[in-house]
């Protein structure tokens, strides 16, 4: 007996456990539904309140019109504190902030509240017991639960807040207090009862519709930062190795060659110039993609520029046995105002695709002021050649990234099928136009028209520096041979170099000696360059204002922004150029002279 009861009691405990566990359960998904959902349906409302405001004027005035000012009156005091409410509760959403919890709570209770005094109307109108009034009843309830539907988009706690109790009258009026039995409230409850569970699969069906596009969302946005992260790597990891080749073979250039090494080293230094342009080509088209490459505008000369075009690719032209000319036409401006190194990576591209497709014959770059372009300064840039040429069909898919005419192209003539999709990107952020006149057997023509009006002369600037004299230079690269490539581009200009190998090597050198200018590379072991950097600044070691110049294989948009905000002064690309390199110091050494502490440190 003892045994029953005991068991009777532990079943009862159980149950009880478990339904409390249930509550509790409950509890937590009910509150899980009060997040930044809510903050994006708190923002739309804001921004239509107004209107709302109206809305709830012309009901009062009709409800005062229909049942007296008293009624009118009530009414429009309540809707009133509602929004009022509403308002209030908000309020964070107005000044750009989220909303707590809390206030996410109190803004569904005062949706709710809103939706309770418009669905008054409806009771009131229904109270009449006339059609026209029950009709119109029937009306405010229905769009009332569209109005709802609308944000199940956005939050299913909205949507209850709004929908439940225009629901439940839409219901519960015609067929509690509508007078009607028998066969006639049988359908009218099926009816109304089939228009709900319509209502709410469609609810149902757009909540989970959001749900796959806020899904859908993040998968693209963690496969864009995904694919971001893997250029910058790949990015990072290519350039280290060129650097270390292509640096060493422009050291090399600066030596005492004979005729056949001169040429062997320009050959080297040609082959790697491709590598590093297929590199620019795929971080070029993922930047123009994700919309993160501006335009840098300033006058420039495009004759001049089509003549350096075809000289960089005259050896080209002369070993297949090609005439390569460049002709501008009378008329062309002297100077133009655009972004020089975008118009001539259009240049060099499309010249490049002709020289790859010609066997025999010429390549033919004209320049020319176009005709149509009523006065507005535009320009017609044409590269024609004698080459294979291209069916329709084949020119279908010629501006896609990656395609190419056919299958075989790429194991033929080789390249990445990325320069004319960058031709018409670059064109198309200009605001021009490119297009294609081709046939089979008859070679190609591609026509470029760019809005760019004429520029004005530049002021002079001062020649690049070509030697260091009298510097000491700090080099900080974990890479033995970017060490190398550093110390024979700088010993050549004249300078004293010293190299360590990370952050904590160089601010150890920075404790005993101080250098004139240091060249940190970003990435290293131990210590990176950031902190490093970070602490040469906070004064920890050596001379807090000594300039700092990045040296980094990561060509990603915003680098330079991101890396100046740190500390560092300048940022050079790997592989260096030499030219750049020595330039950047100069100009660093400029800029911190020209600071007012430089100044008074000179003057003491």
């Amino acid at each position: 007996m003892f045994r029953g009861q005991s068991g009777a009691t532990g079943c009862h405990t159980g149950g009880r456990r478990g339904l409390q566990l249930g509550i509790v359960r409950l509890m937590a998904k009910a509150w899980s539904l009060l997040d930044e959902r809510l903050d994006a349906v708190a923002s739309a409302a804001r921004q239509v309140f107004a209107v709302r405001m109206f809305a709830g004027c012309v009901a009062a005035t009709l409800t005062a019109y229909l049942y007296g000012p008293v009624w009118g009156g009530g009414w429009l005091a309540a809707f009133a504190v509602a929004e009022s409410c509403t308002r209030w509760f908000t309020r964070p959403i107005g000044r750009g902030q989220p909303l707590s919890r809390r206030q996410r709570l109190a803004y569904l209770c005062s949706m709710f509240a809103t939706s309770s005094v418009w669905a008054s109307l409806a009771v009131l109108y229904w109270a009449e017991a006339q059609e026209p009034f029950r009709l119109a009843a029937m009306a405010i309830l229905a769009g009332m639960m569209i109005h709802a539907q609308g944000f199940s988009f956005r939050s299913p706690a909205a949507l209850a807040a709004l929908g439940l109790t225009p629901a439940a009258l839409w219901f519960v009026l015609p067929v509690g207090f509508g007078g009607y039995s028998g066969p006639p409230l049988l359908a009218l409850t099926v009816g109304l009862m089939m228009l709900l569970g319509y209502v709410a699969a469609s609810a149902r069906a757009n909540m989970r519709t959001s749900k796959a596009l806020a899904e859908a969302q993040h998968t693209a946005e963690a496969a864009n930062e995904a694919k971001s992260a893997f250029l910058a790597m790949m990015s990072h990891e290519l350039r280290t190795p060129m650097n270390g080749v292509l640096g060493m073979a422009r050291a090399l250039q600066r030596t005492q060659l004979d005729p056949r090494q001169q040429s062997y080293v320009d050959t080297i230094l040609r082959s790697g110039d491709g590598l590093m342009a297929i590199l620019n080509d795929v971080l070029d088209i993922s930047k123009i993609e994700a919309g993160r490459m501006d335009l840098d505008i300033a006058a420039f000369d495009l004759k001049a520029l089509g003549d350096q075009a075809v000289e960089l690719w005259s050896e080209i032209a002369a070993s297949k046995g090609l005439t390569l000319a460049c002709v501008a036409e009378p008329g062309l401006p002297p100077l133009l105002l655009g972004d020089e190194m975008r118009v001539r990576q259009i240049v060099l591209n499309l010249i490049s695709n002709a020289l790859k497709f010609t066997e025999t014959g010429s390549v033919t770059l004209t320049l020319r002021a176009d005709p149509a372009a009523d006065g507005d300064g535009g320009v017609e840039i044409v590269v024609a050649d004698t080459g294979i040429g291209m069916s329709f069909e084949q020119q279908q898919g010629l501006f896609r990234p990656y395609m190419q005419a056919e299958k075989s192209t790429a194991r033929k003539f080789g390249g990445t099928g990325l320069g004319l999709a960058i031709c018409r990107k670059l064109t198309s952020m200009m605001g021009g136009e490119i297009h294609v006149e081709s046939a089979p057997g008859e070679g190609s023509i591609f026509r470029v028209w760019l809005p760019l009006p004429e520029g004005e002369p530049a002021a002079p600037e001062a020649g690049e520096p070509d030697d260091l004299p009298s510097l000491r230079l700090l080099v900080a690269d974990d890479n033995p041979i970017n060490q190398a490539v550093a110390r024979a581009i700088l010993e050549a200009a004249g300078a004293n170099v010293e190299t360590v190998s990370d952050g904590a090597q160089a601010l150890e050198r920075l404790r005993l000696e101080a250098f004139d200018v240091i060249l940190m590379d970003v990435h290293m072991p131990n210590m990176d360059g950031i902190e490093s950097v970070r602490r040469i600044r906070d004064g920890q070691v050596g001379r807090a204002d000594t300039p700092v110049v990045a040296l980094t294989a990561d060509a990603m948009p915003g680098e330079e922004d991101r890396l100046k905000a740190l500390g560092f002064d300048a940022l050079q690309h790997k592989p260096v150029q030499p030219a750049a390199l020595i330039t950047a110091i100069a100009e660093v050494l400029t800029a911190r002279a020209a600071t007012p502490a430089a100044r008074s440190d000179a003057a003491a």
